[in-house]
């Protein structure tokens, strides 16, 4: 199985307040311990089993200043996940290039381990008979998962009968869902941090039993098949045992947060 992974390194006008108290370019830039946000994920990501390039999109390579260890390649084209999703389709991969699956990633998630992503492709593979098949795959947090070690993350959940969980901020993708299902998609993930928002792009029915309590996790993944995908098994959210995969940094107290747990843990090391 080849990979290659995306790091959305973009800059967005919401982060300003952030930037601007920490004084650096953008989110990749903030310090943990000694190390970048950028670095951290580009260390881990490259002990993945099957990991070829480590692409960094939205930045260019003269924006970086210190060295990454290959495979590394800046990608300066700027837009929205899936907007770039297509753009590596198009003009990045070949058809002998192209890997089996893209692993996309915030570069606001700096605590990511190399277990935590292991944990995840793990799951993915239980949720589709033992194997990646399916053609996109989310990260949700379960939200006891999530405040068992980030009780203060502030994030907004969505309840269904047996769990209740917010999104979280890795993907795993066949390049070749932008071809079938790109639309759905444009729907689907740019609005995944807005439930309220991601509620409307399913059937009336199933935002009625999310209403009243009816839908289970497994009702949730069947609906978006039925109605988004029109095909069984083509995107299937499952539940991280890792909230390191969703705790995201947007706000200052959100890095506070993030550094005090990486002390903590680095302690304890």
């Amino acid at each position: 199985m080849i990979f290659d992974a995306i790091i959305l390194a973009g800059k967005s006008e919401k982060d300003n307040e952030l930037i601007q108290k920490e004084k650096v370019f953008s989110k990749p830039f903030l310090k943990l311990g000694d190390k970048m946000f950028l670095e951290h994920q580009v260390e881990v990501l490259r002990q993945i089993d099957g990991m070829r390039n480590i692409y960094i999109s939205g930045m260019s390579e003269k924006e970086w200043k210190t060295k990454l260890p290959a495979p590394v390649i800046f990608d300066e084209f700027e837009a929205d996940i899936i907007e770039k999703l297509r753009h590596f389709r198009r003009d990045i991969f070949t058809p002998d290039t192209e890997p089996d699956y893209v692993i996309i990633v915030s570069s606001d998630i700096p605590l990511i381990t190399k277990e935590a992503i292991e944990r995840f492709l793990e799951k993915c593979k239980q949720s589709t008979d033992g194997e990646l098949k399916a053609l996109y795959y989310m990260s949700l947090i379960d939200e006891k998962v999530m405040t068992s070690k980030f009780p203060e993350s502030n994030r907004t959940y969505l309840k269904l009968r047996d769990v209740k969980w917010c999104a979280g901020d890795m993907m795993v993708a066949k390049p070749s869902i932008i071809d079938s299902h790109g639309d759905v998609l444009d729907q689907l993930v740019n609005n995944r941090k807005s439930v309220f928002k991601s509620l409307f792009v399913l059937s009336p029915m199933t935002v009625i039993k999310i209403a009243i309590g009816r839908l289970t996790m497994d009702g949730f993944n069947d609906a978006i098949n039925k109605y988004l995908f029109k095909r069984p098994d083509s995107c299937i959210g499952v539940l991280a045992d890792d909230p390191e995969l969703g705790m995201d940094v947007d706000k200052p107290f959100q890095l506070d947060i993030v550094r005090e747990y990486y002390e903590k843990i680095s302690r304890n090391d």
